[in-house]
């Protein structure tokens, strides 16, 4: 069985894209995966349990905020990032990239339905795939938004999804569940592969030094960030 975990970056007035990262692990591979985030946890901030004081968030550790106000160093906390791409870039964490765009939708269509639409028909397809099943995970906002999406899983699975090539949803299981990143090494894994995606597009043609350095790390030939599964739309 696969475990899905996904989060979202949302668009802005200079980058008018809406994404959805996901990262999809064979429950086998879960421990040791953990262990290795959690070593970075335990490097940044010399502990590994699970809190609010141990999170790592790609936005804050880039930005240097939270708790990572106090790094000075750019390049010390341009390493931590560092320190994750391995991970991504392991076989067996298998990647889902979904990119829409909303100043190219009709009105009345909403980016954030759409997308979640395509990752249910991706994630869908990638552990059919792999003759196996899948459960989705995602990061608590609310629980109206847990609600909104758990319903919308359901329909897809009973009815297939929704646009003219609908799919049928016959490989995720159970509805999706909602916790909190700061209990999840792997939601906070899907956070700093989705800030990466968004990263990647956003400034692919800048020629500003932070962001270059950032860019340089995603291009080494020791990293693999090439998605199991993606989709970009409209195009």
């Amino acid at each position: 069985m696969y475990l899905i975990y996904f989060d979202e970056a949302k668009p802005d007035a200079e980058h008018p894209h809406y994404h959805i990262g996901g990262v999809a692990i064979e429950s086998e591979n879960l421990a040791s995966i953990e262990s290795e985030i959690s070593a970075i946890s335990k490097r940044c901030f010399g502990e590994a349990g699970l809190s609010r004081s141990t999170e790592i968030h790609a936005a804050e550790i880039y930005h240097r905020k939270k708790l990572f106000k106090e790094w000075n160093d750019f390049e010390e906390r341009i390493q931590v990032l560092k320190d994750i791409l391995p991970i991504l870039s392991r076989p067996d964490v298998k990647l889902i990239d979904i990119q829409v765009n909303p100043d190219k939708l009709y009105v009345g269509q909403d980016e954030s339905e759409i997308a979640f639409m395509f990752l249910c028909e991706r994630a869908n397809g990638l552990v059919r795939g792999n003759r196996s099943v899948g459960m989705l995970i995602g990061d608590r906002e609310s629980d109206r938004v847990s609600e909104a999406y758990a319903e919308t899983l359901s329909g897809y699975r009973e009815r297939g999804t929704e646009f003219m090539f609908g799919r049928e949803i016959q490989h995720l299981v159970d509805s999706v569940h909602f916790t909190h990143s700061h209990l999840s090494r792997f939601l906070q894994l899907a956070d700093v592969y989705t800030w990466f995606c968004q990263f990647r597009l956003r400034h692919r043609k800048s020629q500003d030094k932070r962001h270059r350095m950032v860019l340089d790390a995603l291009r080494s030939d020791e990293v693999d960030l090439f998605p199991a599964t993606y989709k970009e739309w409209p195009k």
